[in-house]
């Protein structure tokens, strides 16, 4: 669709001028050839962009340019101006217009500042929407969870989320910490600021440092330029630290300095500088063993250990699995745009072989088994067939079912061949031995194909 461009002068020639120039560009423009026309319609209709006359009898540009901020702010003003008022459209600029054109302009300046606004627009309005999209995904009240446990770590959510106090949050691999970390974040005074994380074992030791603190020009043989490093960036925000058991003991002193002093020392710099970043860092290893083995500081576990939020594995959320299967199914349907082939839900069967699972990679597991499934599935629901190989396990009888009257069927069959073969197939005795009469048992061999002599 075309933008929008409200073009007011009551010069005709200037006013025909322009709109004839962005017409050709593709852009729909209304012309209003007086200040009170113009004014009547930035009131009454929406547009991309003003360009409107300083001077004008009767209603200013200027009187068009307060309206504007008022009834639409985001639409970016640009002011047209003679030459000898100059003065008076840098005025305008500081109270609020984008730009100003001087009379006579050159085509080609026209258009280059009906794009340089028309971008700084589209640029407020990618961030805006960015923002409501992050504070919508990291909501508070959009961590899923009625277990109890869950319902505990929800309570002391709420009360650290507004606090600046430092947070160690625990879990296995998969629980959702990053997640955590950014809801605390995003839920919190901070959040205007920048969330930098950075994985201590992810970088390499003779990097992390640099990573983390900058460095200055020369510091080593790659560095031709001074560079920031993450401590730096969070400025006024948040430093989440993840997987902080990896990080070698030299460097635990060093951010230990930056808890307790707020300070830091960039590399190959000779002056130490400040920074205000809250510090959330995540494990899954047990800090308190690390330090029975001389692996971490004791002193910076208490610092980062100030409110501890531990997360629990998925096979502990038993209440939590079927909410959050299909919370993932609608979120990942949602993503795909392609309706037809959604799932429209989750099988009964699907959803017991869900919790009689002991999801080994937690939550992120939980999420890769539903995207494959919609993946995999046309339409209709997310049946066992769309289930990944290891919700079964091979046994002498075949698969085994994690449903308890397909496990109890599986094992009866498989009981019923092995006493088959450790009797020479003698059906009487066999009967015999599982308690059964020879009927029962015939009957049974029949259900389960099953070979006896």
């Amino acid at each position: 669709m075309a933008e929008k461009v409200l073009v007011v002068d009551d010069e005709k020639s200037i006013c025909d001028a322009i709109s004839h120039i962005l017409k050709s560009d593709g852009f729909s423009v209304t012309a209003a050839a007086s200040g009170t026309e113009g004014m009547k319609l930035v009131e009454s209709t929406g547009f991309d962009l003003i360009i409107t006359d300083i001077k004008m009898d009767g209603v200013s540009g200027q009187d068009i340019l307060k309206r504007a901020m008022e009834v639409c702010p985001d639409t970016p003003v640009v002011m047209i101006t003679a030459f000898g008022s100059i003065e008076s459209a840098v005025e305008a600029v500081k109270t609020g217009a984008t730009d100003y054109i001087t009379k006579p302009f050159l085509n080609d300046d026209l258009r280059m500042r009906v794009k340089k606004a028309l971008d700084a627009r589209r640029l407020v309005r990618e961030n805006t929407e960015l923002r409501a999209e992050i504070a919508d995904r990291y909501d508070y009240s959009r961590i899923i969870g009625r277990s109890e446990s869950m319902r505990r770590v929800l309570t002391l959510l709420g009360k650290a989320i507004p606090a600046s106090s430092n947070i160690l949050i625990t879990g296995d691999t998969g629980t959702g910490k990053e997640q955590v970390a950014k809801t605390v974040h995003y839920n919190s005074p901070r959040k205007g600021k920048k969330f930098v994380a950075v994985n201590c074992g992810a970088i390499p030791e003779n990097l992390l440092e640099s990573q983390l603190f900058g460095h200055k020009k020369g510091a080593f043989t790659s560095a031709d330029r001074d560079a920031r490093g993450v401590v730096e960036e969070a400025e006024g925000g948040t430093l989440f630290l993840d997987e902080i058991g990896e990080m070698p003991l030299g460097l635990q002193v060093k951010i230990l300095k930056l808890i307790q002093d707020r300070e830091f020392l960039p590399v190959g710099g000779s002056k130490t500088l400040t920074v205000d970043a809250r510090i959330i860092s995540a494990t899954n290893q047990d800090l308190e063993a690390l330090i029975s083995k001389n692996l971490f500081r004791s002193d910076l576990y208490y610092r980062l250990n100030v409110i501890e939020i531990h997360l629990p594995p998925l096979k502990e959320r038993c209440d939590d699995v079927l909410l959050l299967a299909r919370h993932f199914l609608k979120e990942l349907c949602r993503e795909s745009g392609d309706a037809p082939r959604c799932p429209k839900g989750i099988d009964e069967k699907v959803e017991r072989a869900f919790l009689a699972y002991p999801w080994p990679g937690n939550i992120r597991e939980l999420r890769n088994v539903v995207e494959r499934a919609v993946v995999l599935c046309d339409g209709g629901h997310i049946t066992v067939e769309h289930l990944p190989e290891r919700f079964f396990q091979s046994g002498p009888g075949g698969r085994i079912s994690p449903f308890l009257k397909d496990a109890h069927e599986e094992f009866e069959a498989s009981y019923i061949h092995k006493v088959c073969g450790e009797n020479g197939g003698d059906k009487e005795l066999v009967a015999k031995i599982l308690g059964i009469d020879l009927a029962t048992l015939y009957r049974k061999l029949k259900k389960y194909d099953i070979s006896c002599g």
